[in-house]
């Protein structure tokens, strides 16, 4: 195969991550469209949350120019945004009649302990922070 035809080893991991994000919100979307269609009560409510509580505000504030809500002036509304999701999520894996919610509302508390950590310890790597607070996300979807 000539040079020019063979494809780098990292052109493919290079675009994951270059487009990580929107991918993953273009998914949160394609399931909350699914969801409200054939899901019942409580998949309709825990893909709220997760439009509402996390996918709304990185928009909102990307909108007003801040490139990261858990770092920066901003830090605080990361913080209360995955508060007000583990509460949400915990009262629906309370009240629902399944199982899933529960794993959701665990993922949910992993970020939230990663928020405790951050504030608690002076060396916690950013790497790690950004892993335990965005990491979760990807087992709820």
């Amino acid at each position: 195969m000539p040079p020019e035809r063979q494809a780098k080893p990292n052109m493919l991991l290079d675009l994951f991550n270059n487009y990580r994000g929107e991918a993953q919100h273009i998914v949160i979307v394609l399931l909350a469209m699914a969801i409200w269609r054939w899901g019942g009560a409580p998949e309709r409510w825990v893909i709220g949350v997760v439009v509402g509580v996390l996918l709304l505000p990185f928009y909102v504030f990307k909108l007003q120019g801040y490139q990261d809500i858990y770092f920066g002036p901003v830090a605080v509304i990361g913080v209360g945004t995955d508060l007000v999701a583990a509460a949400a999520f915990v009262l629906i894996a309370v009240n629902a009649n399944r199982n899933y919610p529960l794993w959701v509302a665990g993922f949910q508390l992993v970020a939230v302990g990663a928020h405790a950590v951050n504030a608690l310890v002076e060396s916690f790597s950013p790497l790690a922070f950004l892993i335990l607070t965005i990491g979760p996300s990807y087992c709820q979807l």
